[in-house]
């Protein structure tokens, strides 16, 4: 979530609806920048997990404008989300600052391990509290969503074993 105040919210339908706000800018932030990721990655199941992971993105977009809608009576937009900006900017840095190759490999994959695992922190807490608050069919969706996340990490996972010992061997 982004940085808010004890304020800022007085209910857990509020807190709730600003979650879906937040991760809907993650969302779109994940789908402005992977395209980079996919333009400087440089394994080609690295590019493939990139490009998949984006479609998906895609897909989630469109699942948090309908919870969002539903929830805020039908207004449906996001809220900055500041640490999600704070590590796609360091993703940004890394293709900056390295050539191509397993080095820079494995910098986009720690950079988008960062991005779901914060994904996964965040539709966990929603899925949550959307059946706290008795919006089942929202926690099914965010659990789908959740579900999908997590095959993202694991992929990621996978190759970051490869691309590590490339990258080790690299600096040699």
């Amino acid at each position: 979530m982004g940085l808010i105040t004890p304020n800022d919210f007085k209910s857990l339908h509020a807190l709730y609806t600003a979650q879906l706000r937040y991760l809907l800018s993650t969302e779109n932030q994940i789908v402005k920048g992977l395209p980079a990721m996919i333009e400087h990655a440089d394994d080609p199941q690295l590019k493939q997990a990139f490009q998949s992971h984006l479609q998906e993105s895609q897909v989630h977009v469109n699942r948090l404008e309908e919870l969002i809608g539903d929830v805020n009576d039908g207004d449906v937009d996001d809220k900055k989300d500041p640490i999600l900006t704070a590590i796609v900017g360091s993703g940004e840095n890394i293709t900056k600052e390295t050539d191509a190759g397993a080095i820079r490999d494995t910098g986009l994959i720690a950079t988008a391990q960062k991005i779901e695992h914060y994904e996964i922190a965040s539709y966990g807490s929603a899925r949550d509290w959307a059946t706290q608050l008795g919006l089942s069919d929202h926690a099914a969706i965010l659990q789908q969503t959740l579900d999908e996340e997590k095959h993202a990490d694991q992929l990621l996972t996978q190759i970051s074993q490869r691309s590590n010992s490339a990258a080790a061997s690299e600096a040699a």
